[in-house]
C-alpha cells in the first residue's frame, strides 16, 4: 500500500526503496483492467537490503523481479506500437520505466508510468515488487 506523502515513488511506495527503475529493464509486460505486471530485470542500489555488489561491468546488482501495480479503478494504459529491441541475450526488451510520478493534471491520487514500453494512468496505486532468488553465491 501506498503511503500518501512524499512524491518520488521510492518515498511513497516501500517495495521501490533502492529500486532504480530507470535502470531497470522491462523483459514483458501484462496488462487487464485493473493491473500492470511488469517482467523487470530489476537494477539495486545499495540502499536495497537484497543488493550484492554489482558484477563486473556493471553499474548496478540486477535481480529478476515482478513489478505489479495494481488499483482499484480501471488502469488506462496505452502500449507502444514500437517492436521491441533484442538485448544481448537473444531476449525482448521494452526499455525501462522511465517515469512514475504523481499526474495531478489527470486529479488527486494518479500517477503517470511511462517508458519504451508504453504509458499507464493509475489511481490509488498499490505497488508490489517480488524478486526472484538470487542464483548467485
Amino acid at each position: 500500500m501506498a503511503r500518501r506523502e512524499g512524491g518520488k515513488h521510492y518515498e511513497v511506495f516501500s517495495d521501490l526503496v533502492g529500486v532504480v527503475l530507470e535502470d531497470s529493464w522491462v523483459l514483458d509486460v501484462d496488462v487487464s483492467a485493473t493491473a500492470v505486471v511488469f517482467k523487470l530485470e530489476a537494477a539495486l542500489a545499495p540502499e536495497h537490503p537484497a543488493y550484492q555488489s554489482a558484477a563486473a561491468n556493471e553499474t548496478h546488482c540486477y535481480r529478476e523481479a515482478t513489478l505489479t501495480v495494481r488499483s482499484g479503478s480501471a488502469i488506462h494504459v496505452r502500449r507502444s506500437t514500437a517492436p521491441a529491441a533484442t538485448d544481448a541475450s537473444g531476449e525482448p526488451d521494452y526499455g525501462h520505466i522511465d517515469t512514475l510520478h504523481l499526474a495531478a493534471d489527470h486529479g488527486p491520487d494518479v500517477w503517470e508510468m511511462t517508458g519504451d514500453w508504453g504509458e499507464a494512468l493509475v489511481r490509488q496505486p498499490h505497488v508490489d515488487l517480488q524478486l526472484r532468488a538470487s542464483t548467485r553465491g
